[in-house]
């Protein structure tokens, strides 16, 4: 098993992990996703239903949609502090398996984590390179999260094709995920090297839409 252990734990970060993790089982079930849900089903509607979701039941977190990244890029979600107006996590969303694209923005299959040129979309892919994963001054947060919106499969058919989209990407094996729990919600851990030589965390949170 791989550690994590060299990173100093944020005491507020691993409140909002603890959040999200208790409240992510309720959110298919919830009034949010089926009423955010009717018409479009796509990771945009998935996203503003989380978004609006998570806002629900404490005080303490903004969950933002669409915020800005490096250069032109936008991450899924943004989590601030309330009481500071810090950034303090950013997360990507994906839809797996993988939604069609089109011949003009075709889509890779393996975008959970990378995709290959002229294909839209990259998740972690996009973390290494440090396009995802900064606060509004630019700096790196240590830590971030991936979010799956699951459509079929179970959670370990998953967790095998996206440890082997790893290897195919040919990046090292010490950044295949790592299985925390499979309960009513996936919860993983993968570590990264980033484009300014650290290392980051990832939290990877699958549910079943």
């Amino acid at each position: 098993m791989r550690e994590f252990q060299e990173f100093e734990r944020n005491e507020l970060i691993e409140e909002l992990i603890d959040y999200i993790e208790s409240e992510l089982p309720k959110f298919v079930s919830s009034q949010t996703f089926s009423k955010i849900m009717v018409v479009k089903k796509n990771e945009t509607q998935h996203s503003t239903a989380f978004v609006l979701f998570m806002l629900k039941n404490q005080n303490k977190f903004s969950f933002i949609p669409e915020v800005a990244q490096v250069g032109t890029h936008k991450i899924d979600v943004a989590v601030y502090d309330k009481l500071s107006d810090e950034m303090l996590f950013t997360i990507e969303a994906k839809i797996l398996p993988t939604l069609p694209g089109t011949k003009k923005k075709p889509r890779a299959e393996s975008e959970y984590v990378y995709s290959n040129l002229g294909e839209s979309g990259a998740g972690i892919q996009r973390f290494r390179l440090g396009y995802h994963g900064v606060n509004d001054e630019q700096i790196q947060l240590p830590e971030n999260g991936m979010l799956a919106y699951i459509k079929c499969e179970d959670f370990n058919f998953w967790l095998a094709k996206v440890n082997q989209w790893i290897l195919d990407a040919k990046w090292d094996q010490s950044e295949q995920l790592e299985k925390i729990h499979f309960n009513s919600i996936g919860k993983l851990k993968s570590k990264h090297p980033t484009a300014n030589g650290s290392k980051m965390i990832l939290h990877h949170f699958w549910v079943k839409v």
